[in-house]
């Protein structure tokens, strides 16, 4: 793998982390709140983190 696509991915997995914790944040703030339900923005966020880990995933795959 390149020294570029490296970089790239390493960004990326460091996105992973901000974006989990911003949904992390998220649920214990709808937790504090007493609600049941998680919040629709906890949701988009999981999503994007798991888009993200794809990305990563895929670029590590590369040759």
């Amino acid at each position: 793998m390149s020294i570029e696509i490296e970089e790239i991915r390493s960004q990326i997995e460091v996105l992973v982390e901000r974006v989990a914790d911003l949904a992390l944040n998220d649920l214990r703030d709808t937790i504090d709140a007493g609600k049941d339900k998680t919040s629709s923005n906890e949701k988009q966020l999981t999503r994007a983190r798991r888009s993200l880990e794809k990305a990563a995933y895929i670029l590590s795959d590369m040759d």
